[in-house]
Order: C-alpha cells, then sequence, then structure tokens
C-alpha cells in the first residue's frame, strides 16, 4: 500500500465548480443524498473522524471539515466540558498535522476540528528540523495516529522572505530589509528554493509546494516513522491552504 498518496479528484471537483458546487459537494461528501440532504452537526463531524480507521479514512473526515469551514458550516465538534473531561485520562487524535505558525491557518479550525482530535505541530514556514521531527512524529509513533498531513500555505510569510533574500543574494544584492529577521528560516528554506527553481507560474506557490514534498520525504525516512509507513500503518499526505478560498487542496508527493 501506498503511503504518500496523490489524491486530487474530489477537490479538484470542488475548486473548479465554484461556490455553489462547493456547496453541494460539502453535503455530498457527508454521505447525503437527495433534497432532504441534512447540514454536518457537530456530533456527526467527530463521529466522522473518529470513526475513521485508516490514514486514508481520516484524511477524507478531514478534507469533509475542511469544506465545512469553507462554507461557512463549521460545526466546532469536541469543545463541549463533557468532552474535555473525557480526555483527562488520555488523548488519541486522529491525526498529526505540521503546519505554518500563521494565525491564519490555525489547522484545528481549518478543518473543523476539536479539542484531542488532531495534534498540531507548527513553525514559521513549516521548517523540518530534527527536534521539530520529533514533535511531529509523536502522534504517529506513540499514540497510533493513522495519519501525518504537512501543510503549507499561500502566501507565506516565511517562504517569501527566504525567496526574496536567497534570489536577492544571487543576484549580488541585498534582499529589502524587514522589520524580523530570519537568518535560520531562510537557510533552513534553502532546499525548497533549490528544488522549486524553474518551475512555472508563481514562485513562491511553487516553492511552497516544494517545501511540502522536502518535508513529506524526510518525515517518511524519520526512525520513529519509516516502519510504520513501510507498513502502511501510517499515511503521509501534502496539502496547501487557499487563505482566499478557505480550501485545502492535495499535492502530489
Amino acid at each position: 500500500m501506498s503511503t504518500l498518496h496523490i489524491r486530487g479528484d474530489r477537490r479538484t471537483l470542488i475548486t473548479g465548480a465554484g461556490t455553489v458546487g462547493l456547496g453541494a459537494a460539502s453535503v455530498l461528501a457527508l454521505g447525503a443524498t437527495g433534497a432532504q440532504a441534512a447540514p454536518a452537526t457537530a456530533e456527526t463531524a467527530a463521529l466522522s473522524l473518529h470513526d475513521g480507521h485508516t490514514g486514508e479514512e481520516v484524511w477524507e473526515a478531514l478534507l469533509d471539515g475542511n469544506e465545512r469551514w469553507a462554507c461557512g458550516r463549521a460545526t466546532h465538534p469536541h469543545t463541549s466540558v463533557r468532552w474535555r473531561k473525557t480526555l483527562v485520562a488520555g488523548q488519541q487524535p486522529r491525526a498529526a498535522v505540521f503546519g505554518c505558525v500563521d494565525s491564519r491557518v490555525s489547522p484545528e479550525l481549518v478543518f473543523d476540528t476539536g479539542v484531542g482530535d488532531i495534534m498540531v505541530t507548527r513553525t514559521a514556514g513549516n521548517v523540518l528540523n530534527p527536534l521539530v521531527a520529533e514533535s511531529v512524529s509523536y502522534g504517529p509513533a506513540a499514540l497510533a495516529s493513522p495519519l501525518l498531513v504537512v501543510l503549507g500555505h499561500q502566501k507565506c510569510g516565511a517562504v517569501t522572505a527566504a525567496h526574496e533574500a536567497l534570489s536577492a543574494a544571487e543576484e549580488g544584492h541585498e534582499a529589502e530589509e524587514h522589520e524580523y529577521a530570519l537568518p535560520e528560516t531562510v537557510e533552513a528554506l534553502r532546499p525548497a528554493y533549490e528544488a522549486s527553481k524553474g518551475a512555472p507560474g508563481d514562485p513562491i506557490a511553487a516553492m511552497t509546494e516544494a517545501n511540502v514534498r522536502l518535508a513529506m520525504a524526510a518525515l517518511a525516512e524519520h526512525p520513529n516513522l519509516a516502519t510504520l509507513v513501510a507498513d502502511g500503518e501510517l499515511t503521509i499526505v501534502g496539502a496547501v491552504y487557499s487563505l482566499e478560498t478557505g480550501l485545502v487542496t492535495e499535492i502530489e508527493a
């Protein structure tokens, strides 16, 4: 079983269908049919996520939640006092999500999840290093989360700053100065900059996707995760969040 998955069919349909199509796809994705289809509730959303036993099933549940978020129909499951009390004895997050610190891209909200549903690790530009990788691996390795999502996002400030600095250095001049400095982050993003050179379209978008792919590959080989990936117990998915639409789109590994 492949564990670095490519699934663009459903999301491509949604993004190409416009606002009306997105609403319809959201209802259909929740398993409702016909004119009497009912919107998701916090209870059905929570059950959908925790009924998922495989990484693919959990990913589909997260995409359902993302569609609700993008449509303005978020249910905010698993936020009650009663639910919080059930977590005192332990946790069983269904997915680990590695993303950026950007305040506009909170995975718990983007995927319409609640307390204890997903385990999130975030760094500027979702830069991965050995210490961060250990945190990212904790959910799958210690808590048996079957899914790991590497989530980049549109117009990432760290990626943009790194691209400006690295391209300016190549051209022999200094990049525009910012009120903050990210020298370590810039250097950590150099591999993504190099990997995305010559890619068509927006260079920042290309660098963002390259950064996601590099993190996916590195995590798949991490000592805490490699066996899980090889045995088909862990699915690693790469995706990018659109600030404009609110949608998460899976990218090719």
